[in-house]
């Protein structure tokens, strides 16, 4: 499923230490309001991973570089992104947080970054060691 994060974020780079190209990443918080819809062309193209229980989904995805990728977690507990070479790291994110009888809640957060240079990055979650996932980035 392809989500689209509308809210603003803070982009930052990060420099890729082996293919000497740079990568960008940004990180949200999730918001309470949920939904999403589709792009509307233009940007930057994007493919999106849902951290769903104790897993990614899907765990492959092939990517053209320049691609953006987007994790949301859609689980209640917090997780990482950490790519096994250090290229990237999303810090923890926070799971959903149910409203009770009530309502309310809020989403989980995502993470998103953009694969500038071509290669093979695989990634793990920091907190549980059977969560892993590659991204593939081709020219």
């Amino acid at each position: 499923m392809r989500r689209v994060l509308i809210a603003a974020v803070l982009p930052f780079v990060l420099s890729c230490g082996s293919g000497g190209g740079a990568m960008t990443a940004a990180k949200s918080p999730g918001s309470g309001g949920g939904g999403g819809g589709g792009g509307g062309g233009g940007g930057v193209a994007s493919a999106a991973v849902d951290i769903v229980d104790f897993g990614f989904s899907p765990t492959g995805v092939t990517i053209k570089a320049g691609t953006a990728v987007q994790w949301s977690n859609g689980g209640a507990s917090a997780h990482t992104v950490t790519a096994d070479a250090g290229a990237f790291s999303s810090g923890q994110l926070a799971g959903v947080t149910g409203g009770g009888v009530y309502g309310g809640g809020s989403a989980g957060s995502t993470y998103q970054f953009t694969f500038a240079v071509p290669g093979t990055f695989s990634y793990h979650c920091s907190n549980h060691s059977q969560m892993t996932g590659t991204i593939t980035v081709t020219p």
